[in-house]
């Protein structure tokens, strides 16, 4: 049975080969695409059903991708358009027979229903527009996405559709805005989102005016309660006078609960008052009830510009005379920067430092000895901000303060000052005879009468500026000095600062007398500036050229000079008192070093007040001085009066004060700045 079953496997065997190599053909080969024509949009896709019994690849032609690249048999690839309208072939490869499908990119079509949308400042509140699209688009937000926008939906889709924008609370009191970026292949538009501003409510009215009674000082604090303002706002009050409650004007804005009036009132006359608050928005003021007051006759402040007159007595002490009155021949002019308007009391702090100024002035000689040629003007000057600025000009400060004649110090390893000097002359043409027909008068009228700017602020800090003008001394002088200083040694303090500031440079026309660059000649290229100010009544004598030292042909000016280019002491101007034996005790005879350099250029004594402030001006330097009280003041100067009067033959000092200040530790002190015209640009007249 076995042997049979054998048998009957191996005949079926060989009638199977038998029967399969008598006449069967191997299958066909198919293959087709469906459809045949593809148009698409950009950006956008499409499918292709293959028939096929065997594997194939697939060729998609630029601008154009197909997903997947090969396959077998049956089966479906999609087709993504770029984002630019072209055409081409899509080639469908299989063993030997291909199939092809023609495409085309469409350009893209996009148009919004509209440009923009306004929604009101409450939150949740939403904005619709439509998009009109032949093929897939997208919304870009902006970036960075305002917090008040919330939503926007749908953010992308296919051909027409509705976006809708949704939008919080705005709370402020102006309007805010953003917008979309709608895109569709290379096709872009916008939409801009506005969202309006909350209501303003405006504040409520000041109450409890003050003052509303009478015989109110014709410079008063008017005072009110706060106003209070339901959107949070600032509030800034306006102080409104008028003198028949129907002709209003300002005398002034703050942000605080109180004013001071910068102009003085009428005296005994009757105005009435009202504030109002302001928050800066659309219907944002409320107008207070209107109260009165009448004035008196006294007031206990400065005004703003006000001038006041003051002689200075043998004792030190000084004593205001009426504005007007017959005033003593030299005049010199004090005021303040920095000051705010609560500092101007009378005996208040402006009074105070200026007052401090005036009297170191006067303390030692020669002023002290000719204290009845003076006549001393204050002039009141407010700012809306306490100190100085700092930077490197008043034009250009790094850190401003808002001070009435922009006085700015340099600041780091300077002393320098800068300021507003047409502003200061403004002021300084407030004082009696001062202020000319012309611009150019009023400067050449002050060539006579220096400036003094006590600044209220702390730092070691002090500049003269001289300024070019046409008539007089041709020159005016504003010297600057902050009321409070750090001391770095004896002396230091403010009263040391002016008397070398305002008394030796801006009076006196004194160059500088100590050293900085104790190994450096004075530079030949500061001679142009040398002459010119010595020619303008300052500085210090020179050598003409050809200079013959065996025959001592110098040129000297005895009334204007405290410093000399001459190399022996016979040529120089103080060799008079030099070889008088009651000036011994003085030292005079020719220091080498003055104005920054340590050669070239000569000094009268060891030390001075133009060395280093100490209390004293050398015997030259008093002669100077002495020298410009007398021609001011229309006497002629001769040094038999001078020696007369003169009670500091003895340089007490003469040990006590280096002549050098290199390499003390201390900020270096920046010279005479000078300007050849007004407005010229400033710079020192020495390196």
């Amino acid at each position: 049975m076995r042997e049979m079953r054998l048998a009957a496997i191996l005949l079926a065997a060989l009638l199977a080969v038998s029967c399969k190599g008598k006449g069967d053909k191997p299958e066909a080969e198919t293959l087709s695409a469906n459809p045949t024509t593809l148009s698409l949009l950009p950006n956008s896709s499409g499918t292709i059903d293959i028939t096929s019994n065997v594997a194939w690849t697939v060729t998609a032609p630029a601008g154009f991708t197909a997903s997947p690249t090969s396959g077998s048999k049956n089966g479906t690839i999609t087709v993504t358009a770029g984002s630019s309208p072209i055409s081409g072939f899509l080639k469908i490869q299989g063993k030997t027979k291909s199939a092809t499908v023609s495409l085309t990119a469409a350009e893209a079509d996009l148009a919004l229903s509209e440009t923009g949308g306004t929604v009101s400042y409450e939150a949740g509140k939403t904005v619709s527009f439509q998009v009109i699209c032949n093929g897939d688009w997208n919304i870009t937000l902006p970036n960075p996405k305002p917090d008040w926008l919330t939503g926007v939906t749908p953010s992308s889709g296919s051909k027409d559709a509705t976006v809708t924008v949704t939008t919080g609370l705005n709370g402020g009191k102006t309007k805010l805005q953003t917008f979309l970026t709608v895109k569709c292949g290379k096709k872009t538009a916008y939409y801009t989102i506005t969202k309006d501003p909350a209501p303003n409510v405006a504040p409520t009215k000041p109450t409890n005016l003050q003052p509303n009674g009478s015989n109110v000082e014709t410079i008063t604090t008017f005072s009110w309660n706060a106003s209070t303002d339901l959107n949070g706002d600032k509030i800034t009050y306006t102080v409104m006078l008028s003198k028949d409650n129907s002709n209003w004007t300002s005398v002034g804005s703050t942000d605080k609960t109180s004013l001071k009036n910068s102009q003085e009132l009428d005296k005994n006359t009757k105005y009435y008052y009202k504030v109002i608050a302001d928050d800066g928005y659309e219907g944002g003021k409320t107008e207070s009830d209107v109260v009165n007051f009448t004035t008196g006759s006294s007031k206990n402040s400065w005004a703003d510009g006000e001038v006041k007159q003051y002689n200075v007595n043998q004792d030190g002490t000084i004593t205001e005379v009426p504005l007007g009155s017959e005033p003593r021949p030299v005049k010199l002019i004090f005021t303040g920067d920095g000051y705010t308007q609560d500092l101007f009391t009378y005996g208040g702090q402006f009074d105070q430092e200026v007052d401090a100024g005036i009297k170191a002035l006067f303390e030692y000689e020669p002023y002290k000895s000719y204290t009845h040629y003076f006549t001393i003007y204050k002039v009141a000057a407010y700012s809306n901000e306490a100190g100085m600025s700092v930077g490197d000009s008043y034009e250009h400060p790094k850190t401003k303060v808002d001070t009435k004649f922009k006085c700015t110090w340099e600041g780091g390893n300077s002393t320098g000052i800068d300021c507003d000097a047409d502003i200061v002359v403004e002021y300084a043409a407030k004082c009696p005879g001062i202020e000319g027909s012309t611009d150019d008068e009023t400067w050449a009228n002050l060539t006579w009468s220096p400036v003094s700017i006590i600044i209220n602020a702390y730092a070691y800090a002090g500049t003269n500026l001289w300024y070019g003008v046409n008539g007089g001394m041709r020159m005016i002088s504003i010297a600057q000095t902050p009321a409070r200083q750090p001391s770095y040694g004896a002396y230091d303090g403010f009263a040391f600062t002016l008397r070398h500031e305002f008394g030796g440079h801006g009076f006196g026309l004194l160059d500088d007398e100590y050293v900085y660059y104790s190994t450096q000649k004075y530079p030949k290229d500061d001679e142009e500036d040398f002459r010119y100010w010595q020619a303008a009544g300052a500085l210090c004598n020179t050598y003409l050229p050809g200079w013959n030292s065996d025959e001592n042909n110098w040129y000297s000016d005895a009334d204007h000079c405290n410093l000399s280019l001459t190399p022996k002491v016979e040529g120089v101007n103080w060799n008079s008192f030099a070889t008088r034996e009651d000036y011994a005790p003085a030292q005079i005879q020719l220091f080498l070093g003055s104005a920054y350099y340590g050669k070239g250029i000569y000094r009268s004594e060891y030390t001075s007040c133009m060395v280093d402030n100490i209390p004293h001006f050398n015997t030259i330097s008093r002669w100077k001085i002495y020298s410009r009280i007398k021609l001011t003041a229309g006497e002629t100067p001769t040094l038999e009066d001078f020696i007369t009067r003169d009670t500091d033959r003895t340089n007490t000092y003469a040990s006590g004060a280096p002549g050098t200040k290199s390499g003390s530790g201390r900020m270096k002190c920046k010279g005479p700045v000078v300007k050849r015209s007004r407005h010229s640009k400033s710079h020192r007249l020495r390196h």
